[in-house]
Parts: structure tokens; C-alpha cells; sequence
């Protein structure tokens, strides 16, 4: 019977944690990392409704993109919960607990990963024919059409290929572009000024995935109409690869996609 930690060793010849980003959470973060596996299961998040699924289809190890919790806030605009009462921290420890199950965490060696990672594969995951990559960083590209099209144009290619119909654009639809950048998961919403950096390696769009008004906004006085997707959507791509590239490494342990995010409740 394979470990935890074998199916661990396996999954870091892909995507190395020292790939990541410095002081990231990578790793076991839950759990008995000496646990025989009974099944794998790779997902964006893991909150109840993801933890169910895999107390339903007798999954023991999960992969998770995603911190397990909220993080710790003390401010000065509310009377908030200790931190040993986050409601929804101590449900997920509590069911994790309950069943037995071990976590591992990919977040930024994962985004990091060429081809099978979380910006190529939401970029591949659009199915823009004759699309090619012009220009990138580590964590994020600029991609150029075949041909020019509208944002609107754009914006149907993603809401197909994300399978998300609730995007959203901002600025003007009908500008005719012919590149575009993905900002994946909360790029849109925390890098605040990468999309400026986007801009300057030749982007005329963004798609993002979390969105902050104040960035948005800046994109549109920097001529970039934008379109809104969910963080979930924009990376569950990179999580479904992460499941066929383990398949093929491990042909003998039973490991598939589970459904998380918002849009599973």
C-alpha cells in the first residue's frame, strides 16, 4: 500500500517546492503524512462540501491548492471572533479530524509549473485557436490571438472554456485586441500592479480571476478592458491537470478531481 508521503515524493518531482515562492505553505498541512492512501483527491479548496465528496467516494488524501482556513485578522471596523473560534476553520479541522484524512498543500509551485500549471492551463483551458505565448513572468503571460477579436469575443471563450457563465467586462467590449493576459486565481485582486506589468509586455485585455474594483479601475485608465471570472474557475484547469499528470505517475493508486469553491454549495 503507497504512503502519503510517497504519493508526496512523486508529486514534488513534478512541481518542487523550492519551485514556489519563500515561506509559502507547501506541504502536509493536516493529518498523518504516514497514512496508507486509500484514494487521492486533488481540489481547489477544501471546505465541507469538498470534504464530504471525499468521505463519499473514500478518498483519505487530499491535494489542495488553497489555504485550509481564513487567515487571523484583527481590525478597527468590527468586533470579530477570537481565532479559536473561525467558525469555518474549526468545522474543516473538526471533519478532517472526524474521518481520519491527511492534507497536502501545492499553491505556488503549482502556479509556477510550465504547461500542466495553473496559468497555461487556464490559458489552454480557453481553446482560442492558433493562441501562442509572446511574453511572460514566473507566475503569469501574455498571450497572442490568431486574429484580432472583440473583448466581448474574448469574453465567450471564457465563459466556454471555464464552463462560467457569470463573467463579467468591464471597460469597453467592442475594442479589438489582439493580446490579452490571464491573471489567474486572486492576481486580479492582491498583485496590484501586475496589471501594469501586463500592459507593459504588450497586453491590450485582461481576464482575472478575483477582482478588486481599485485594480480594475486602474487597468481601465491604462486602456485594458477587463474580464471578471471566479478564482475557483480560472484554476480548477490546473487542478485537473494535476490529476492526469498523477494518473500517469501513479497508475496503481485511485486519484481524481474534486469539485470545491463557492459554486459547489
Amino acid at each position: 500500500m503507497v504512503k502519503a508521503k510517497d504519493i508526496a515524493h512523486v508529486f514534488e518531482q513534478i512541481a518542487p517546492l523550492d519551485s514556489g515562492i519563500p515561506n509559502d505553505q507547501l506541504g502536509f498541512i493536516f493529518g498523518d503524512f504516514e497514512v496508507e492512501v486509500r484514494g487521492v483527491g486533488c481540489m481547489w479548496c477544501v471546505h465541507s462540501g469538498s470534504i464530504k465528496y471525499c468521505v463519499e467516494h473514500d478518498i483519505n488524501m487530499l491535494i489542495c491548492h488553497e489555504a485550509l482556513g481564513l487567515d487571523p485578522q484583527i481590525s478597527p471596523w468590527y468586533n470579530g471572533p477570537d481565532e479559536k473560534n473561525y467558525y469555518a476553520n474549526n468545522k474543516r479541522r473538526d471533519l478532517l479530524a472526524k474521518h481520519g484524512l491527511t492534507v497536502y498543500r501545492s499553491h505556488s509551485n503549482w502556479d509556477a509549473l510550465r504547461v500542466n500549471g495553473i496559468n497555461d492551463s487556464a490559458v489552454a483551458a480557453l481553446g482560442l485557436p492558433g493562441v501562442k505565448q509572446v511574453a511572460s513572468q514566473k507566475f503569469f503571460s501574455v498571450e497572442e490571438l490568431a486574429a484580432p477579436m472583440t473583448v466581448q469575443q474574448l469574453s465567450e471563450y471564457v465563459k466556454m472554456g471555464l464552463g462560467f457563465n457569470e463573467c463579467r467586462i468591464f471597460g469597453d467590449k467592442n475594442k479589438s485586441i489582439r493580446r490579452f493576459s490571464f491573471l489567474i486565481g486572486g492576481f486580479g485582486e492582491n498583485q496590484l500592479h501586475m496589471p501594469q506589468a501586463a500592459m507593459e509586455m504588450g497586453a491590450q485585455a485582461l481576464i482575472i480571476g478575483e477582482m478588486s474594483e481599485f485594480t480594475v479601475m486602474a487597468s481601465l485608465e491604462m486602456g485594458l478592458p477587463v474580464i471578471e471570472s471566479l478564482h475557483s474557475v480560472s484554476e480548477i484547469p490546473g487542478i485537473k491537470n494535476q490529476v492526469k499528470l498523477l494518473m500517469q505517475k501513479l497508475p496503481n493508486v485511485r486519484i481524481q478531481y474534486v469539485p470545491s469553491g463557492a459554486m459547489c454549495f
